[in-house]
């Protein structure tokens, strides 16, 4: 009796096949991480900045250390793929602005790195917002209720 013989083709395109698809699979995974990461750093610096825009603080000072302690409590525990974290805050006058500074850790990069000439896997996120100012915000309002009052006559 004569055993069946298969062909060796599915062997061959299966271990050809599998590890590329792997390691789109893991790639894609990182960029979601990525996608994740980058959308959370993003929300945390504006809301961080927003805590920072308050008419209560009196110096710059004290708004910085209001800021400086939501941006390190928002984005905290909350990062996949991100390694390296730190924070810039500058507040002025006119407005506070929140940077976010972080390395991506994606898997192979040092492997992609050898192929890839000017792979950049650094996440830089700046979010700002304007400081509130009472007397202008009610100026403000007054010009608006004026402009209503003229165009409901």
């Amino acid at each position: 009796m004569r055993k069946k013989q298969y062909p060796a083709y599915f062997t061959v395109e299966a271990a050809l096949i599998l590890p590329i698809a792997m390691l789109f699979t893991v790639m894609m995974i990182f960029l979601a991480f990525y996608s994740y990461d980058r959308c959370v750093m993003e929300h945390s610096a504006y809301e961080a900045a927003l805590r920072g825009t308050s008419a209560h603080f009196r110096t710059a000072a004290e708004a910085e250390a209001k800021v400086r302690r939501a941006a390190a409590e928002l984005a905290a525990d909350k990062l996949f793929a991100a390694r390296d974290f730190s924070c810039d805050i500058l507040v002025d006058g006119q407005s506070v602005t929140v940077t976010y500074h972080c390395t991506v850790n994606m898997p192979f990069s040092t492997w992609l790195g050898t192929y890839v000439t000017g792979m950049d896997l650094s996440l830089d996120v700046s979010r700002s917002a304007s400081r509130f100012r009472p007397a202008r915000a009610i100026r403000d309002c007054m010009l608006l209720n004026g402009l209503l009052k003229q165009e409901l006559k």
